[in-house]
């Protein structure tokens, strides 16, 4: 059972990941604009309110990198180089639309690459917490989400894909990744059925 005192969570066992939601990935007009992102942001609302009505972890996973894109996969650093960069901390598109704004509680994770757990200290979060069951939100499908599944899968948490909650360039990229994610054993499931 979940205990708060004094407004912080001491243990949930089950926790809402929020990846990469930010104003650079859903907003049109920005540098990493995914085209499906937006689109999720009523049913991310929906099913972030669940969570924290039922104690669960909310867990924003934000990818935050130097001016100088330093930190940023080397395939990436030309967006730096010309002028566009992404992720860069107090800028309005590093910032979380206001639609799935943090609540009093939340965490914030940052990360430089597409896995929640990769250079991160998610996992220790997660154990802290004492965490079983992970579910996976937000945008996109072919990088950080199925990464972040992945390795959630590889760390021994029971690890759902919340479908209506994730985005991809297409509907055909979601599609082709959902049958990947699922044969993997990793349950492809909408909010839906999980808040039932």
């Amino acid at each position: 059972m979940t205990k708060k005192t004094d407004g912080m969570l001491e243990a949930a066992e089950n926790a809402i990941l929020v990846v990469d939601m930010q104003n650079d990935w859903v907003l049109p007009s920005l540098p990493m604009h995914v085209p499906g992102a937006a689109a999720t942001l009523p049913a991310i609302a929906r099913f972030l309110d669940y969570g924290r009505a039922h104690d669960w972890a909310v867990i924003y996973i934000c990818r935050i990198h130097r001016p100088s894109g330093i930190d940023a996969e080397p395939f990436r650093r030309h967006f730096f180089e010309e002028g566009k960069p992404f992720g860069i901390e107090g800028s309005f598109g590093a910032a979380i639309p206001d639609a799935i704004a943090p609540k009093e509680g939340d965490i914030r994770i940052t990360k430089q690459r597409f896995s929640a757990f990769f250079g991160t200290d998610l996992d220790l979060v997660l154990r802290g917490l004492g965490v079983r069951n992970v579910y996976v939100t937000g945008t996109q499908y072919p990088n950080c989400i199925r990464a972040t599944a992945v390795d959630s899968m590889g760390l021994d948490y029971s690890t759902t894909v919340v479908t209506d909650c994730c985005s991809a360039a297409t509907p055909e990229v979601a599609a082709a990744n959902i049958f990947d994610i699922r044969n993997m054993g990793i349950p492809c499931i909408p909010s839906a059925e999980i808040m039932e």
